[in-house]
């Protein structure tokens, strides 16, 4: 008889190991998603320099934080929320918006907990209260109510900016925005990188496909969005899914040969295009 105890002893091995790996998925999860660094030195004066802009600084549970308002800020037809990517800057929009984007506008550009001159560590709560607090300040700077802004607003968001711009819509019922290469939800994404189902163990809960069905109760709502077919980074099947559920009120752009941080620079007229196609 072939004894039990070393099938016994290695299932509870494996056992063992997946467990840790999990313990260690839970707890290293930020650094799979977050990718936080400083601005250069003199980076936010030089903006100011060029841009004639206006740095917004507040408080959250972070600590100080730091977002940036630019473009039209006399008379805007406009107000865009823009948040870029995980391993990006606010700033880094800068310039394509003063090339590319709609002059009638006036842009927020911001970062999240950690990132730029934010203190803090983000999380998607942090960055919920990033936008309580910079929104309402941006519409003070412009002088606008909230009853004035109803119906100004614009997202624009890239990968993880596309989920935290939603953020902001659903916070302050911003019904049109362009986003580019959004992902379904963190914990799809999650199986897409390991290729196994750990969603469950996903604590950094960015849900695309929840904020979007949100929108689309409102039959004013318009979303463009915009996705690199050989986008290495987040499948474009992803944005397929999103538009599927949302026939109505989303259209994908999908563009050929377009990777994930690609879009803007190699096919800045299209997504020019998206955004006045929105502001109108």
């Amino acid at each position: 008889m072939i004894s039990k105890i070393p099938w016994l002893k290695l299932t509870g091995r494996l056992l063992t190991m997946v467990c840790i790996a999990l313990v260690v998925l839970v707890a290293s999860q930020s650094k799979l998603i977050y990718f936080p660094h400083p601005y250069p030195a003199n980076a936010t004066t030089e903006w100011q320099a060029k841009t004639q802009g206006t740095a917004l600084h507040f408080t959250t549970s972070a600590g100080s934080q730091s977002a940036y308002l630019q473009g039209n800020l006399k008379s805007p037809r406009h107000l865009w929320v823009v948040c870029a990517g995980n391993g990006s800057l606010a700033l880094d929009w800068s310039e394509w918006l003063i090339q590319n984007a709609p002059k009638e506008d006036a842009y927020l550009l911001v970062d999240y907990p950690g990132y730029g001159e934010c203190a803090g560590s983000p999380a998607p709560g942090k960055i919920r209260e990033t936008f309580q607090k910079c929104i309402p300040a941006a519409w003070e700077v412009l002088g606008w109510s909230r009853s004035q802004a109803s119906g100004r607003m614009r997202f624009f968001g890239h990968s993880l900016g596309a989920a935290a711009t939603l953020i902001a819509a659903a916070e302050f019922q911003i019904y049109k925005g362009v986003l580019i290469a959004p992902f379904t939800s963190t914990m799809d994404m999650s199986r897409t990188v390991t290729g196994l189902p750990l969603g469950a163990f996903v604590w950094h809960r960015f849900d695309n496909e929840a904020r979007l069905a949100e929108l689309a109760k409102d039959p004013t709502s318009r979303v463009i969005i915009l996705h690199g077919v050989d986008d290495e980074v987040i499948p474009c099947a992803m944005s397929r899914k999103l538009a599927a559920e949302n026939p109505k009120m989303i259209h994908l752009i999908e563009i050929s040969g377009a990777g994930h941080n690609t879009i803007a620079a190699d096919h800045a007229d299209l997504l020019a295009a998206a955004m006045t196609e929105i502001s109108e």
